[in-house]
C-alpha cells in the first residue's frame, strides 16, 4: 500500500508544486503590475510637473523680455532727459552771456549819459544871455 501512497503523493506533489509556482508567479505578476501602475502614476506626475515648469519658464522669459523692454525705454528717456538738460544748460549759458553783454552796454551808455548830463549842466551854468 505504501507504494500506492507514494505513487499518489508523487502524482499529487508536482501538481501542488505547480499550483504553488503558479500562485507565486501570479503574485509576482500582480506586484509587477502594481509597480508598473505606480511608475506610470509617478511618470504622469513628473510630466505634469515638467509642464508646470515649462509654463513658469515661459512666464519668466516673457517677464524678462518685458523688463528688458522697460529698461531700454527708461534708458532712452534718460538719454533724452540728459540731452534736454544739456540744451537747457547751453541756452542758460548763452542767455547769461547775452545778459553780461547787455549789462556792459548799459554801463557804457550810462557813462555816456552821465557825461552828456555833465556837459548839459556845464552849458546851463555857463550860459549867458547874448544880446545883440
Amino acid at each position: 500500500m505504501e507504494s500506492c501512497w507514494e505513487s499518489l503523493t508523487s502524482v499529487l506533489s508536482p501538481a501542488s508544486a505547480r499550483t504553488r509556482r503558479d500562485a507565486e508567479l501570479r503574485e509576482q505578476l500582480l506586484a509587477r503590475e502594481e509597480a508598473a501602475a505606480s511608475l506610470r502614476a509617478a511618470e504622469q506626475r513628473l510630466r505634469e510637473h515638467a509642464d508646470a515648469l515649462r509654463r513658469r519658464h515661459d512666464e519668466v522669459v516673457s517677464e524678462t523680455a518685458a523688463a528688458e523692454a522697460a529698461t531700454l525705454d527708461a534708458e532712452r528717456r534718460e538719454r533724452e532727459a540728459e540731452d534736454d538738460r544739456r540744451v537747457a544748460m547751453m541756452t542758460k549759458e548763452k542767455h547769461e552771456e547775452e545778459l553780461r553783454v547787455l549789462v556792459k552796454e548799459i554801463k557804457v551808455k550810462d557813462g555816456r549819459v552821465r557825461v552828456l548830463e555833465a556837459i548839459l549842466d556845464t552849458v546851463k551854468t555857463n550860459k549867458k544871455p547874448v544880446y545883440r
